[in-house]
């Protein structure tokens, strides 16, 4: 049990009733988990308002609501009312985990791609350098390498102060995390303060929710008002909006990374193949040589990325180029599917046109004389704007493409496949449309010869499908597999 006074300390609210005595068993923004006894806070999401769940909440035993205006209850319940109850809610999570991220060294990577690369590729430093590491993101969360499930990319302020109390007791002083743009503009990680914000770039991506690319941007900018006095943000100098970032943060500690522009941290000597990328790391404390199973432009500058944060994070050279060399593969990033086939497969989580660009142009280049054949769609009910342009990518840099669905959620699959289409249609003629999945991937590996390339994007670790509400079990990687041992 904790005081609702302690509970409440730093949460601007208003309450008819003396609480001086009144002491709750949990917190929870889920009607569903309220319980006798616990608190209820109602928070207003991009899509549901949880105010029309306070009745269930007070049914299921919670007496004790915070919410943003008055309601109807009964005699026993207390209300505290607020002005912002997603920021009244980042407060009360603190209070109630005891604010275990003060207690953490916390690097937080923002950008439209490449996040979960970088703190997977963080995550391997660290470890090499003998840390117990925590890590938030999409793919899953992970407390010294023990997996838990994601539900979002990064969790609300209740989840995720719960997970940072947890990684405490494991022992756990350093924690990578990405941070979403929606997160950020939610105020999910308000309170939170970091020792390392890293900026990756930004690409049209989320256009439904943010609406112009200038509010999105807006939105990861705030990750870098959440640094601690001496933090440092590390910056990727190729991306067009680094030069407004810098004089928006305007800090001392910065340190940049890049492959085009004179940065801090660079690359030179790059050798890129199928199997591998080797190159030279340029840094203000040195350079050294490294070797690694991740290919691809791209790739090496979420690796500058990475090191940017070790450098940050006093991690000597050596130990970051072990943690390097030493990194195997993210999954669904580039996946290498092998089943001994005479071509190869991969699966990978590209799901913007630039993502589908640096992979697609990545291969091109890598197997100018052999075919390359990609199967992608576009997932429903998210931005529609970047559905023909990925459409236009997809062809200009594969022989053979084939649009199928994604994850259509509540919109009409073939309706998807039309806007993809028409970045497609009238320029092009070397695409196929294969509205069931499992078939366009079925097609695709069929049509392999040996030495093709095979790109299955879109999903990548993703192990379900989404049509309307239900999710239905569906993973590329698994599903690649069976078709190939059935072809062999």
């Amino acid at each position: 049990m904790i005081r609702l006074m302690d509970l409440l300390k730093g949460v601007d609210y208003r309450t008819e009733r003396n609480i001086s005595g009144v002491a709750i068993r949990r917190v929870t923004n889920d009607s569903r988990k309220a319980g006798s006894g616990d608190l209820f806070i109602a928070l207003r999401g991009y899509k549901i308002d949880a105010h029309g769940f306070i009745n269930d909440a007070i049914k299921k035993g919670a007496n004790i609501i915070v919410s943003e205006r008055g309601f109807k209850a009964p005699a026993n319940v207390i209300k505290i009312l607020v002005k912002d109850a997603r920021a009244a809610s980042s407060i009360i999570a603190a209070n109630y985990y005891k604010d275990p991220s003060k207690k953490l060294r916390i690097t937080g990577v923002t950008g439209t791609n490449g996040k979960t690369t970088v703190t997977y590729i963080i995550e391997k430093m660290l470890e090499e350098a003998g840390k117990h590491v925590g890590v938030i993101g999409t793919i899953n969360y992970r407390i010294n390498g023990k997996r838990l499930p994601a539900a979002n990319t990064t969790p609300g302020p209740l989840a995720l102060q719960a997970l940072f109390s947890r990684m405490l007791k494991s022992a756990v002083k350093d924690v990578v995390m990405e941070v979403s743009s929606h997160s950020l503009d939610q105020g999910r990680v308000d309170g939170i303060l970091f020792d390392v914000g890293i900026f990756t770039n930004i690409t049209k991506e989320h256009l439904d929710y943010h609406k112009t690319v200038e509010k999105y941007f807006d939105a990861k900018v705030k990750l870098f008002d959440k640094l601690k006095t001496g933090g440092v943000a590390i910056l990727n100098n190729d991306d067009r909006m680094v030069s407004g970032l810098k004089k928006r943060i305007n800090r001392e500690n910065t340190l940049t990374y890049g492959l085009t522009r004179r940065s801090d941290i660079m690359a030179c000597g790059i050798k890129i193949s199928m199997r591998n990328t080797s190159f030279t790391v340029k840094t203000p404390k040195g350079s050294f040589a490294v070797s690694t199973g991740l290919i691809g432009r791209h790739n090496i500058s979420n690796i500058l990325a990475g090191v940017g944060a070790a450098i940050a994070l006093d991690i000597p050279a050596g130990t970051i180029k072990k943690g390097i060399e030493s990194f195997g593969t993210v999954p669904g990033r580039l996946e290498l599917v092998d089943e001994g086939q005479p071509f190869k497969v991969f699966v990978d989580y590209a799901h913007t046109e630039d993502a589908l660009y640096n992979v697609l142009s990545l291969l091109r280049g890598i197997v100018p004389d052999r075919k390359i054949i990609t199967v992608f769609g576009c997932g429903g009910d998210r931005d529609i704007a970047k559905r023909p342009l990925m459409g236009n990518v997809a062809c200009r840099f594969s022989d053979n493409v084939i649009v199928t669905s994604d994850n259509p959620r509540f919109e009409d699959p073939s309706e998807i496949i039309s806007q993809i289409e028409s970045g497609m249609r009238g320029e092009f003629s070397n695409y196929d449309i294969v509205e069931d999945r499992q078939s366009a991937i079925n097609r695709a590996l069929k049509m392999a010869s040996k030495g093709d390339v095979v790109v299955i994007a879109g999903k990548g670790h993703e192990k379900y499908q989404i049509t309307k509400d239900r999710a239905v079990p569906f993973d590329d990687c698994g599903i690649a597999r069976s078709i190939l041992k059935k072809i062999r």
